[in-house]
């Protein structure tokens, strides 16, 4: 029988120039080193291994419908990441709306305490939609704090006296209180 290299070999076969030589090192691939110091295998023992040749063009068949299952699943993982980006996208829409929200709240806030920024004046644009500019008496007229009445300068009575915290014991320590003390 006629001795082939390992990558003329492994091209004839379809396979791993890599698993070729793993097998010559595991001693299953028998070869021999010709004349120009390559090491050669015998075509019979690579029929003996891996089957013929002509056999090797069937199993691509097999591989085909490894492809096709593979494509399969990239087009399901693509349409799952798909989805999760429109997900991700519409909770970033929900997001920003919700800040735009807060900052409305807090505008309303900031003027309804009568606190107005020094870059923007009543007589100044407001730059974004939920920025709004109020006067003080247009604040007067939406809150209406209650009258406060002034607290008098009293002095604080203490109702109760603050003792020492009692020691704090371990189970034996209480048990033994327990028993000895009338409480």
């Amino acid at each position: 029988m006629p001795k082939f290299t390992v990558a003329e070999l492994a091209k004839k076969y379809g396979v791993a120039r890599t698993s070729i030589y793993d097998r010559m090192k595991n001693g299953s691939i028998s070869y021999e080193i010709d004349a120009k110091n390559r090491k050669v295998i015998d075509l019979s023992e690579m029929q003996r291994v891996y089957g013929t040749p002509d056999s090797q063009a069937d199993s691509k068949s097999d591989s085909t419908k490894t492809d096709n299952t593979t494509i399969d699943l990239y087009k399901q993982l693509i349409e799952e990441l798909r989805h999760d980006k429109l997900v991700a996208e519409e909770r970033e829409r929900r997001m920003y709306k919700e800040i735009e929200q807060l900052k409305d709240k807090i505008d309303n806030l900031t003027l309804a305490l009568g606190y107005t920024p020094k870059d923007i004046q009543p007589d100044s644009k407001a730059y974004s939609t939920n920025e709004q500019v109020r006067t003080t008496t247009d604040l007067q007229e939406i809150v209406q704090p209650p009258q406060v009445t002034p607290i008098e300068n009293k002095p604080i009575q203490q109702t109760a006296t603050i003792g020492p915290e009692p020691k704090k014991r371990g189970l034996l320590g209480r048990l033994a209180r327990a028993v000895f003390t009338d409480e």
